[in-house]
């Protein structure tokens, strides 16, 4: 586990030791937002643990809660898209259905990987990401997560798509009680969180 992953984590799980007292029922989970209602509630496609290492699949849990009822604990303001991951290796992308409210698998053809991107690379920095070239049928997106700048042709039927589908959310950790496990303790925004000091 990366040490921003464990520290993160450990933060999460200190604020849900201090609102839930000595007696710790509760847990975290950690996904993409893919719906946010301000004043009201968020939901995240949650990550699934393989080897220690948070993914995405297909059977992922789709959780919604209430945001946390102080401001305070709510963190930046969450960016919704439903790209959810993508597999160069493979030929897939993972997104959210959000008609079927479930993960849906699209084959695509990558055209381009270019891997070590930093995001203040002049390819990445306040570019407008997803980049959709309806001319040749293909989508750019950045992943800061991957640090990789990928490219791929989507089938016809995916050109009407609108589009957030080819937008990442932000990846959002969200604490709660086990009493009431649709109620957020804290929300973490993680994609614009960092826990290390800046200079």
């Amino acid at each position: 586990m990366k040490i921003r992953t464990l520290l993160l984590t450990m933060a999460m799980l200190g604020s849900l030791a201090l609102l839930a007292g000595c007696d710790l029922k509760g847990g975290v989970e950690q996904g993409r937002c893919v719906a946010y209602e301000k004043g009201k509630s968020v939901t995240i496609v949650a990550e699934k643990l393989v080897d220690g290492k948070g993914t995405y699949a297909e059977s992922a849990q789709i959780l919604t809660y209430k945001l946390p009822v102080a401001a305070r604990d709510m963190g930046p303001t969450p960016e919704t898209g439903f790209l959810l991951s993508a597999d160069p290796d493979k030929g897939f992308v993972l997104m959210y259905d959000k008609a079927a409210n479930k993960v849906a698998k699209l084959a695509v053809n990558f055209t381009d990987v270019e891997k070590n991107v930093d995001a203040k690379h002049p390819k990445v920095s306040g570019k407008p990401f997803p980049i959709i070239d309806k001319g040749q049928q293909t989508v750019t997106v950045y992943s800061a997560a991957m640090k990789t700048l990928l490219t791929f042709k989507i089938p016809a039927e995916a050109m009407n798509y609108d589009d957030s589908a080819w937008k990442f959310g932000n990846e959002l950790r969200v604490a709660f009680l086990n009493a009431s496990k649709d109620q957020a303790l804290r929300i973490m925004n993680c994609t614009k969180t960092s826990i290390y000091k800046r200079k």
